[in-house]
């Protein structure tokens, strides 16, 4: 228990990293570790609808309600639906300026310090894609809005070991653990903070021509089957669960790329002359975005050997089988993407940083199963051309005006929450130019 609690990586079986389908566990929690590309399928495509995400739900719907994230069957579907179209690459261009907005901002507070400084580059991260949300998804002048979302969440993280571990082993919600009380206040705050920021974005009038911030959008979205539209509660849950899924998520896949670049410098070299060669010496805009070929192979590897959602799982609700095994009802089947992504069958020289892999003629062969930062099966994430737009935009404006350094401390060991942290922090020397 004391090393699920400290790093749920630590229980990953060395079989996951080896072998296709892993059966671990007693009889009152049994589950079993799935690795395969094709028993990955099955799990969340094939035979999906014999599995729930019972244990996903139980962890974050005090939270997130009954949102894009933690809803299922038809309540699920309707919510896709309507909120797909936000989504679309297209639809997405306008809100680039934003992303580097957000980056040049970190390059400003860097430049006020003196060259080679330390920073802390997962909360620098953070902090540049909180104001990329706080632009696209909460644009408020309230400035007390942005600082209550971030202690909330704070203080949210603290207790996540604990929340994981119970949900896993299906204690009872009203077991006492450790940070219980504060986790409760912080998702009242956050909820109620959101809730009045919805309110006061329902009167507002946007002005035709004007691009709508996602907050909006999602307001006017409609069921394309139904024309329903989202309730305030809804609305609550879904602000929300595109707020922590995208702003989290986004934070680590960066911070652990610039520590990849820190490592490789000829990586870093190459891609600043790729950034040269396509933006040259105008802004980055969303027409560069596709071509910056390279930028966007070092986040996908960056991604495969450090992905942002390290562990997934699924309940079985019926007898199935995957992959020759039977499963009876009960039992979790657990996705390590984290073993998936550095699978020694999978993979050739798994843990090394080989951003090849992702050249177009490489990904191609690439198993849809096998590689999965975003997930996969029709629950892949619906923001996931958000988060690539964002991080290519953010990464390139990082990389073009900045040299990043190790800081010469001791190696980061990642640690699983619900996103993948770096126990001690992720620090770095960053000399902008």
């Amino acid at each position: 228990m004391a090393a699920f609690v400290r790093n749920p990586l630590e229980v990953v079986p060395q079989q996951a990293y080896e072998e296709d389908f892993v059966r671990f566990g007693g009889s009152r929690s049994p589950r079993a570790w799935v690795t395969s590309p094709a028993g990955v399928k099955a799990v969340l495509l094939d035979e999906r609808d014999k599995f729930r995400k019972l244990t996903q739900i139980r962890l974050l719907r005090p939270l997130l309600g009954s949102g894009i994230l933690t809803s299922e069957g038809s309540d699920w579907k309707w919510q896709r639906q309507a909120a797909s179209p936000m989504f679309r690459p297209a639809e997405l261009a306008a809100f680039v300026p934003a992303f580097v907005r957000a980056g040049q901002a970190r390059l400003k507070a860097w430049r006020a310090q003196p060259p080679g400084s330390l920073q802390a580059i997962d909360e620098e991260m953070t902090l540049a894609t909180f104001d990329v949300i706080a632009a696209t998804l909460l644009p408020s002048s309230d400035r007390e809005l942005g600082l209550s979302i971030q202690g909330s969440v704070a203080a949210l993280q603290k207790s996540g070991g604990w929340d994981i571990l119970f949900a896993a082993m299906n204690l009872p919600q009203w077991l006492p653990r450790p940070g219980m009380m504060a986790e409760v206040r912080a998702m009242k705050t956050l909820r109620s903070t959101v809730a009045a920021y919805i309110r006061e974005q329902r009167e507002r009038t946007v002005m035709p021509g004007l691009t709508e911030d996602l907050t909006q959008r999602l307001i006017a979205a409609r069921d394309p089957e139904s024309g329903l539209q989202m309730s305030d509660e809804r609305l609550v849950d879904n602000v929300l669960t595109f707020f922590l899924a995208g702003h989290e998520t986004t934070a680590k896949a960066l911070a652990w790329t610039l520590f990849l670049l820190a490592r490789y410098p000829e990586w870093a070299a190459r891609l600043e002359e790729e950034i040269e060669r396509v933006v040259g010496k105008g802004p980055l805009g969303a027409q560069h975005i596709d071509q910056l070929v390279l930028t966007q192979q070092v986040l996908k590897e960056s991604m495969r050997l450090y992905p942002p959602v390290p562990i997934m799982s699924r309940q079985a609700v019926a007898d199935v089988e995957v992959e020759g095994h039977a499963v009876k009802p009960g039992t979790s089947l657990l996705i390590p993407i984290y073993a998936l992504h550095r699978h020694a069958r999978r993979w050739a020289d798994p843990d090394a940083f080989r951003p090849e892999r992702f050249a177009p003629e490489n990904e191609a062969a690439i198993p849809r199963y096998q590689y999965m930062p975003f997930g996969a099966g029709p629950r892949v994430c619906v923001g996931r051309a958000f988060a690539t737009m964002e991080a290519v935009a953010l990464l390139a404006t990082f990389v073009r005006h900045a040299r990043f350094e190790l800081s010469g401390g001791p190696e980061p060991r990642p640690v699983a929450r619900v996103t993948l942290l770096a126990k001690g922090g992720l620090p770095l020397r960053v000399t902008p130019r």
